[in-house]
């Protein structure tokens, strides 16, 4: 039996839930030539969103490319994820490699890409760049963005291109930042979808008039799913194996995960681990969420253990005690805190996205899972 939920990747088609109306305003921001910041925890599904956006953008008219920063640890890797992104939205729009080597000479006068075999299996080819070591970082960036937009000149069209965990850039080389909105302000024919899912850190960006992108794009932030959507995307997906799961369960997970698109398929692909029923019951989940736990331990243990004490300490009060506006002198008394390490590490917390303050002023575990698995592991 095929387990119809899938997890911890990009997914796309009848694994994408929703978010119709995200579709909508980034499809008619975009293609209006509107550049967007959009932010949100991990696994929240920006990259899908993005994936979804792209299938209705014009093809002929609007040419589309993405860059994944997120493993980018310098400006090297930085250059080669822009360039595959500039080839990739040219390639897809003449549809041929060759076309594109021959029109890459023509509008890249710092990069040359060249041909090269990809043996995987079936074989296939792909693209190669090399840049000038004479050139600086920002004038093998600009050649690459100048380039894709005199080609949009010449061939009359325009073109979308996401940055995803765009905010590596500043790791990466602090002067990244700047070089970045130089040349991004100078491409007329191109609008840019910023991602980012550490979001202190890429709304600082946008919002921090000392920052060189104040004010640069519209910013978006993606929330949780609507609970009656996500419900019902839960029912579809084990009806599609034949079994049954109340409306009122369904939205229970859906409550439970609090409208994480992620978390919902990975707790229901961990339900049907142990599934030995046609129907879904409330023993089952409770048995999918402890399984969901465990197989969480090892990256939630990674991130708690790598904290400082004092940030480890402060976590811990807020899972056992938040939401909470204010910490006692009771909470703190046991781990012997002031009131400045409390504040010091409540920072730090928050810049890390560990923990969120909301609108009503309360402290909370960002990561709700992550909040029940320190309370697992505090007991």
């Amino acid at each position: 039996m095929a387990n119809p939920f899938r997890f911890g990747q990009v997914v796309s088609g009848d694994l994408f839930c929703n978010r119709e109306s995200e579709i909508r305003q980034i499809t008619r921001d975009l293609t209006g030539g509107q550049s967007i910041v959009l932010y949100s925890q991990r696994r929240y599904g920006k990259t899908s969103l993005l994936q979804a956006v792209s299938k209705k953008i014009k093809p002929g008219k609007i040419l589309y490319g993405n860059a994944d920063f997120f493993a980018c640890n310098s400006s090297e890797k930085v250059l080669q994820a822009v360039s595959r992104a500039a080839a990739k939205a040219i390639i897809d729009d003449l549809k041929s490699i060759e076309k594109f080597v021959k029109w890459a000479a023509q509008i890249f006068t710092r990069t040359r890409f060249s041909i090269r075999y990809e043996p995987n299996g079936a074989g296939s080819f792909g693209i190669s760049p090399e840049f000038s070591s004479q050139a600086t970082s920002i004038d093998n960036l600009s050649d690459l963005f100048s380039g894709l937009n005199s080609y949009l000149k010449k061939s009359k069209k325009r073109a979308v291109i996401v940055l995803d965990e765009f905010q590596q850039i500043i790791r990466v080389n602090s002067n990244l930042e700047a070089e970045f909105r130089t040349i991004i302000q100078q491409q007329d024919r191109i609008a840019f979808a910023f991602l980012g899912s550490r979001t202190q850190l890429l709304k600082d960006m946008f919002i921090n008039e000392k920052r060189p992108f104040y004010h640069a794009a519209k910013i978006m932030e993606l929330g949780p799913i609507e609970m009656e959507a996500l419900s019902q995307f839960i029912k579809t997906r084990f009806k599609k194996i034949a079994v049954s799961i109340s409306d009122e369960l369904a939205l229970k997970i859906a409550i439970r995960v609090k409208g994480h698109p992620d978390y919902a398929q990975r707790l229901c692909s961990h339900i049907l681990d142990g599934l030995e029923a046609k129907t879904v019951s409330e023993e089952f989940v409770e048995q999918g969420v402890s399984r969901m736990l465990s197989s969480l331990t090892p990256a939630f243990a990674g991130i708690f253990e790598e904290l400082p004490l004092r940030e480890s300490q402060v976590m811990t009060i807020v899972a056992e005690h938040g939401p909470m506006k204010t910490f006692s002198t009771k909470m703190l008394q046991p781990y012997d805190m002031g009131t400045p390490s409390l504040h010091k590490a409540l920072s730090n917390l928050i810049k890390k996205d560990l923990i969120r303050k909301g609108k009503d002023k309360e402290y909370y575990v960002a990561d709700n899972f992550l909040h029940e698995w320190i309370r697992m592991v505090s007991k």
